[in-house]
């Protein structure tokens, strides 16, 4: 895990509807709950490599769509999967490589981020606080 420093984002707060709409298509919410949770961006074509965006509720549960967030300090997250298992059942597409993985427990869950990774992860944070001013 890499966070990423200097951002604008942390502190930064809208509702859920706003904040969910203005990341789609690119992030996803994940590991939520009513209180808090992250909106994922997969960086990697392999399922391995994501931008988290965590937020927290301020007021509201975090389904509803007038749900007031803060965001958190974004950082850059890497599971590292088993590998072989989408060959042995006759899928070598990394789409569903990655779908696959989600139902995985990570080899190793924290593993190292590459620089290139970083560098992705900071340019599209970099887009997103220009989003967000």
């Amino acid at each position: 895990m890499k966070e990423i420093q200097n951002s604008s984002l942390p502190g930064t707060r809208g509702t859920f509807g706003y904040i969910r709409e203005t990341l789609e298509p690119d992030f996803t919410l994940a590991n939520w709950d009513y209180e808090h949770g992250y909106f994922d961006c997969m960086l990697d074509e392999q399922g391995m490599v994501y931008l988290r965006l965590p937020v927290k509720v301020l007021q509201g549960e975090l389904d509803s769509p007038d749900a007031w967030l803060e965001m958190g300090t974004p950082f850059v997250l890497k599971h590292v999967y088993q590998t072989g298992v989408e060959e042995d059942i006759g899928y070598y597409e990394p789409v569903v490589s990655a779908v696959m993985n989600q139902f995985q427990e990570p080899v190793d869950k924290d593993g190292e981020v590459e620089d290139r990774w970083i560098r992705l992860a900071e340019q599209r944070v970099r887009q997103l606080e220009a989003i967000f001013e």
